[in-house]
């Protein structure tokens, strides 16, 4: 079986594990053979070189071992300035529609403005690393967003095992994000919070990540 890990950072390989490794800076290294996101994070903007970087990211991001944008988004708890959070979102959001690429969207404290912030976007979204309660992520689920839980449903905080539990799995992916967690305990704990099998789940998320990106 094949174990789809959608949003991770450098990391050794597995066979039996494809994943999409995220990039923050350095955009012009050597991705040959790789599967990657590039976006510029909210943590990391700087005003003085945020026009360069939008630049940058433009340019290599239409290769095609780039398989999204992101992850780019909006976060309460950062230090970064709002507007400047905005302006870098803003410019990823775009950037992806001219490119037709999904969107891998960062997002703390700030579900309704991200929501709004995507209101007319028509490539497809995920929302990664939720954590959050059912409520709060029903209208990205009613839009036909994508959801990718982590290393939280390997934890025993009921809120988010319920929205997982809750969340329809066509519209569901995995991910370690920073994490040590291994992809395939998280597949595990996944399916028995699902109740189903683990083959049913690993053969859903990788229909899902077929038809999102096209492989």
């Amino acid at each position: 079986m094949m174990y789809y890990n959608v949003h991770t950072h450098p990391h050794g390989a597995s066979e039996d594990v494809l994943y999409i490794e995220n990039l923050y800076k350095n955009f012009e290294g050597n991705i040959d053979g790789k599967k990657v996101s590039m976006g510029l994070h909210p943590w990391y903007l700087d005003a003085e070189k945020l026009d360069q970087e939008i630049e940058n990211l433009a340019k290599y991001s239409v290769k095609p071992e780039v398989l999204a944008i992101g992850e780019c988004g909006l976060d309460k708890l950062s230090g970064t300035d709002w507007n400047l959070q905005l302006k870098a979102f803003r410019a990823q959001v775009k950037l992806a529609q001219e490119m037709n690429k999904p969107l891998i969207i960062h997002c703390v404290k700030a579900f309704n403005e991200v929501l709004l912030e995507l209101k007319q976007v028509k490539v497809p979204v995920i929302m990664h690393g939720i954590n959050n309660k059912l409520s709060i992520v029903q209208p990205a689920i009613d839009r036909g967003f994508y959801l990718s839980f982590g290393k939280a449903l390997l934890g025993q905080n009921e809120t988010t095992l319920n929205t997982f539990r809750n969340s329809p799995l066509e519209q569901v992916f995995l991910e370690t994000d920073d994490s040590d967690a291994d992809i395939r305990e998280i597949y595990r704990s996944a399916a028995r919070i699902k109740n189903i099998s683990e083959k049913e789940i690993v053969l859903q998320l990788e229909k899902n990540f077929l038809n999102l990106f096209h492989s």
